[in-house]
């Protein structure tokens, strides 16, 4: 099965299931040695769940040579939001070193871990960090082997076989979690050059068990922390600044990328308000400009009302028809058909006044007003017509 077909597979449970795909496919490119797993992880509350690993080897620099760190990355289900397991998986012929970054378990402890953030953080950069931090400080060295005198066979007081050290997860309460591992197969063995050997000359046990047994730990311990030479421990660091320099100048290149785009942005949303405000002015300049046209009508109309009215103020007679004069055609049918009208209101009332009183005869009545009323309607519908016409309000 292809690792593509094994993840599609593996990851069905994972709620990043396309980034977790396309990440472990782009890491197994670029380190060939580490491949693809599923593995079952039990918790310390007893919660038992199969997680995807990458196991395999890694490349480290030490003191000028290249070796393979065989280790195993454990990807939690909501991988790449929160940040992997790591641990060191020691073969038989080697020994886990504790230190800074590692545990007496093998578990792997990295700022890089703690300060995990997607997308800045992935396992790309995560693997680059630890070959530049165990190629500082190795986390595996090999056991030293002792000639004891007299031809006699003998072991150093390190662990030996299969039964290697439960590695632990930290949960929330700060307490280690045993791991139990799917099958009880031996840790894979990997094709790797040798492994720092510390030079130990053959001596002879002495009959304390114990105080052997300390000497050959210091040994062990000591002969890892060799003088290096000067060039050795020059390359080394210059290694070691290249790789933290290519991991700094990549958070501030991301970190002004992401700065750049929300400069962007700021810039777009000032763009559209520019350009809302410059609607807006020119909105207010166009009413500006309509209220200075209406307040000199108004100024115009007011001198011109002056006039009139001082005309009328010099002048005796004055007809009424003088002085209302409609300014369009159809407002002068209006005004007409509504004054007939009300003067046949009037001739209305008055009928009836003359027919109270006996000054006129009943059918005179009832013929006068007859022809009155007729004429009455046709005025009316005349005047709803043109207030129709002219966009007013019918008024009967």
């Amino acid at each position: 099965m292809s690792h593509e077909a094994f993840l599609r597979t593996a990851l069905t449970k994972y709620k990043y299931f396309d980034a977790t795909k396309n990440e472990l496919l782009k890491i197994m490119k670029s380190f060939n040695d580490l491949r693809p797993a599923s593995k079952n992880f039990v918790f310390n509350d007893g919660v038992s769940k199969d997680l995807v690993c990458l196991e395999g080897t890694i490349p480290v620099s030490y003191k000028g040579k290249m070796y393979n760190i065989p280790i195993c990355i454990y990807l939690m289900e909501t991988h790449p939001y929160n940040p992997p397991m790591i641990y060191v998986k020691p073969t038989q012929s080697m020994q886990i070193r504790q230190g800074k970054h590692v545990d007496a378990n093998g578990r792997v402890y990295l700022p890089y871990l703690h300060e995990w953030k997607y997308p800045q953080s992935d396992l790309s950069g995560l693997i680059q960090m630890m070959s530049m931090v165990f190629g500082e400080e190795p986390p595996v060295f090999s056991k030293p082997t002792v000639l004891p005198a007299n031809n006699q066979s003998s072991r150093l007081p390190y662990p030996i076989g299969n039964n290697m050290p439960m590695p632990s997860y930290a949960t929330g309460n700060n307490q280690p979690a045993q791991f139990v591992p799917s099958s009880n197969l031996p840790y894979p063995t990997y094709t790797q050059p040798p492994y720092p050997q510390p030079p130990f000359a053959a001596q002879p046990l002495h009959s304390n068990h114990s105080v052997g047994a300390n000497i050959s730990h210091q040994a062990a311990t000591s002969s890892f922390n060799n003088v290096l030479s000067e060039e050795e421990r020059k390359l080394s660091l210059l290694s070691a600044v290249e790789d933290k320099m290519k991991k700094r100048l990549k958070e501030i290149l991301a970190q002004g990328q992401a700065e750049m785009e929300t400069l962007k942005t700021t810039q777009e949303d000032l763009e559209k308000g520019r350009k809302k405000l410059e609607g807006i002015f020119n909105k207010i300049e166009q009413e500006q400009m309509k209220l200075e046209s209406d307040v000199r009508t108004m100024q115009s109309k007011a001198t011109e009302i002056s006039q009139v009215l001082s005309r009328m103020k010099l002048s005796e007679d004055v007809l009424i028809d003088d002085i209302i004069v409609p300014v369009a055609p159809l407002y002068k049918q209006i005004l007409a058909a509504f004054a007939e009208e009300q003067s046949i209101d009037d001739a209305i009332y008055y009928l009836g006044e003359a027919l109270r009183r006996n000054v006129i005869e009943l059918d005179v009545f009832l013929k006068q007003v007859r022809e009155l009323s007729r004429k009455q309607f046709l005025l009316r519908m005349t005047i709803n017509k043109c207030r129709q016409k002219a966009g007013f309000v019918e008024v009967y």
